[in-house]
């Protein structure tokens, strides 16, 4: 077996066995002494400057807790790294997924039929998902893709963008279906674009929600006064009909033409949140920025859930 020599000059050494590749690399790396929360904060820190494929030439331990850091929180932000995941997909055993990937953020809309498949895909076989970022609305039936069967507690948090083709007929629906009992969480983050949708009818599509503790719905200032109404009168009933709800986020945005100082607590919404959030001090309102959807969830794994309810609440 070859060994590592060290020239100096024309004179050639050849080093002692001890000190041969062969007994190095046959010995475990020291870092799985340590614990495994440990060893994955550190591999989650080198990857942040060492390609992973670096790290998994270590050993087969190593790339398994590799593959578990880089798999944990996966961020499909392009068609791009839309299309590279779906290929993974193909080339693993669904059980994979299952048990690496626990949060999944979708930030890319689909443009086309073939991406938005693909993202339907991915959404199904992530059967270990807890927490779900999604730029649209996908389906019911995609979302119940991922609820249906789980004996691991289910998915805890769903993040929707805006409620955008969430109004249309219920085909199939989880209304009736203990499938949700397992969202805690749900964000409705930005007002739709495609037209007023009832919170009542949002939250229907998502089923029963019985062990919701904390919900967001979004509004914009100056738009029909009538829907204005009908959203106050039915964020009065969630509060009443849902005991168990510890906070209710109503974030109010700006129109996307005003100017960058509209007084949003100024508008005819706020005042009537106001009066509402002073008779139920659960009802938490937030001034709303616009911003690109994209960007913000580009890097998801410096988010955190909590964060959100905690600056809320503040």
């Amino acid at each position: 077996m070859a060994t590592l020599t060290t020239t100096f000059s024309q004179t050639t050494t050849s080093r002692p066995r001890r000190f041969s590749l062969s007994i190095v690399t046959s010995k475990p790396s020291p870092l799985l002494n340590l614990p495994a929360e440990l060893v994955l904060d550190i591999l989650e820190l080198v990857l942040s400057k060492t390609k992973p494929s670096t790290l998994t030439t270590i050993s087969k331990a190593i790339s398994r807790l590799v593959d578990i850091v880089l798999y944990r929180t996966v961020v499909l932000h392009s068609k791009e790294s839309i299309t590279l995941f779906h290929r993974t997909t193909l080339s693993r055993p669904q059980a994979f997924f299952d048990n690496h990937v626990k949060k999944l953020v979708v930030s890319h809309k689909p443009k086309n039929a073939v991406v938005l498949q693909r993202v339907q895909r991915a959404i199904s076989v992530c059967g270990g998902v807890r927490s779900l970022v999604l730029s649209t609305w996908f389906g019911i039936d995609c979302l119940a893709s991922v609820m249906e069967g789980r004996t691991d507690g289910g998915v805890s948090e769903i993040i929707l963008q805006a409620p955008d083709g969430i109004d249309s007929p219920l085909a199939c629906t989880l209304k009736d279906d203990p499938l949700s009992d397992s969202v805690t969480h749900l964000r409705i983050c930005e007002p739709g674009e495609a037209g007023w949708t009832a919170p009542k009818d949002i939250l229907n599509h998502f089923g029963l929600l019985r062990n919701l503790t904390h919900l967001q719905l979004s509004r914009r200032i100056n738009s029909n006064l009538d829907n204005d109404r009908n959203f106050e009168a039915q964020v009065c009933d969630i509060l009443e009909t849902r005991p168990n709800l510890g906070m209710l986020v109503v974030v109010i945005y700006p129109q996307v033409w005003s100017a960058e100082d509209d007084d949003v607590c100024a508008s005819d919404i706020w005042d009537m949140m106001s009066n509402v959030a002073e008779k139920d001090e659960r009802l938490v309102l937030v001034q709303g920025k616009i911003e690109d959807w994209g960007m913000e969830w580009r890097h998801a794994e410096t988010k955190t859930g909590a964060q959100f309810w905690a600056e809320a609440a503040k």
